[in-house]
């Protein structure tokens, strides 16, 4: 005989959802346009005046032609537990050379509040984060917020605040990374020996001093790397830690470059942490 059940189940009500909004332009150059891709918390019954706070969120590529698209259920994690997200597209090494990849990314910044009140985002909430060669840019921009390096001159220059810095697997120092191709392609070289000024102004450490303001920063990195070397996050750490500046730093172990565990709940829950606690 088949087994026929009807059950009623009392359950908490969940009322927030998420939204994807597709390939926004936030900036149009000369060779380009460039697009955010939005998932947004949602609500059927909004609250007045609700505001999220949001992440801006910068996709590895290796300085390369970014996936826009393949990620997007990983970034509608941080949407489910009450965060915006604005994936941004930069311009790739091939179309332009560093530091372009930053003013990308303070161009989106700049442009959240032309549609902050259509999606309800708190322009006084936002932070930046991103992974591998995204985590790069995402450090650069967050630590020099405050003092217009790395930045467009003229017109569309404009100072922005960042309440905090999450980045994961980041190469901070492209002098370890020497030799791997990708860097090389970002700074316009056959060989980084021969751009050392460039190079340095692509380090991070490069905007660190005990005297500047800095964002709180996150970072993750998976202990057996071998796009990325952890002696990046390690090496900053330290530095972050003799400037005596505010960081978290987790290494995950058995794990390799940008694993699946990042959008894991064991490290969203950190994240989320993170992000509330340096929210106003």
């Amino acid at each position: 005989m088949a087994i026929q059940q009807l059950t009623k189940l009392d359950l908490e009500k969940k009322e927030l959802e998420w939204l994807y909004v597709p390939d926004v332009e936030y900036f149009e150059y000369e060779n380009c346009k460039r697009y955010l891709q939005l998932i947004i918390p949602y609500k059927r019954n909004w609250e007045e005046n609700k505001k999220y706070p949001l992440v801006l969120f910068i996709q590895g590529s290796a300085w390369h032609r970014q996936e826009m698209y393949n990620n997007i259920p990983d970034r509608a994690e941080l949407a489910k537990r009450g965060f915006a997200v604005a994936q941004v597209q930069y311009r790739e090494s091939e179309l332009a050379l560093f530091p372009a990849q930053v003013i990308d990314a303070k161009n989106a910044i700049r442009f959240i509040p032309s549609i902050a009140e259509m999606f309800h985002i708190d322009t006084e909430n936002i932070f930046i984060s991103g992974d591998s060669s995204g985590g790069h840019i995402a450090l650069l921009t967050g630590l020099t917020a405050d003092y217009g390096e790395l930045d467009l001159e003229g017109k569309n220059k404009g100072t922005y605040k960042i309440k905090g810095i999450i980045s994961y697997c980041a190469p901070t120092d492209m002098m370890l990374s020497e030799g791997k191709g990708p860097i090389e392609d970002l700074l316009g070289t056959d060989h980084i020996s021969n751009v050392p000024n460039l190079a340095k102004s692509a380090s991070c450490a490069t905007y660190l001093s005990k005297e500047r303001n800095i964002p709180p920063i996150l970072m993750f990195h998976g202990m057996q790397d071998e796009i990325v070397s952890i002696k990046h996050s390690r090496d900053f750490f330290e530095k972050l830690r003799e400037f005596d500046k505010e960081v978290e730093y987790y290494e995950l172990e058995k794990e390799n470059h940008c694993p699946p565990t990042f959008w894991g709940n064991e490290v969203l829950d950190i994240v989320e942490r993170f992000l509330r606690k340096n929210c106003n």
